[in-house]
């Protein structure tokens, strides 16, 4: 006995990429192409790579001595950390010499500050956002 042919399964199956190729039409094609370029270019040229950490050459209490080992932070942090920052303004050791004062800008203020204190302790900073 032979089964009848309904058409449903007559081997025609439909193509699914010319179905959502239809679906979303030239410009949703354009968004997907435009995209996809977008990501491999970002993908090649953006460094997502984690900041080098900087190892302290003298711990916090050495630091908190006198307003001299504060310039020296101070001169360390120039040489060392300050370059791979973005939106430091001004540094200075306080008027008191007890800690290091640094203004960075708005907009990257979370970012450096939170860079800043990764490698130190906070007691030995003053941070001003400007």
């Amino acid at each position: 006995m032979r089964l009848q042919d309904n058409g449903a399964d007559s081997g025609a199956k439909p193509d699914m990429r010319e179905d959502f190729l239809r679906k979303i039409g030239p410009i949703g094609a354009a968004f997907i192409l435009i995209f996809s370029a977008l990501g491999i270019i970002l993908a090649f040229t953006v460094n997502l790579s984690a900041p080098v950490r900087h190892e302290s050459l003298h711990d916090t209490a050495y630091y908190l001595q006198s307003a001299e080992t504060m310039g020296e932070l101070l001169s360390e942090l120039r040489e060392h950390v300050f370059p791979g920052l973005a939106g430091i303004g001004d540094s200075y050791v306080s008027p008191r010499g007890d800690r290091v004062v640094i203004h960075i800008d708005s907009a990257n203020f979370p970012h450096t500050r939170g860079m800043i204190l990764r490698d130190f302790d906070e007691v030995l900073f003053i941070f001003e956002p400007s």
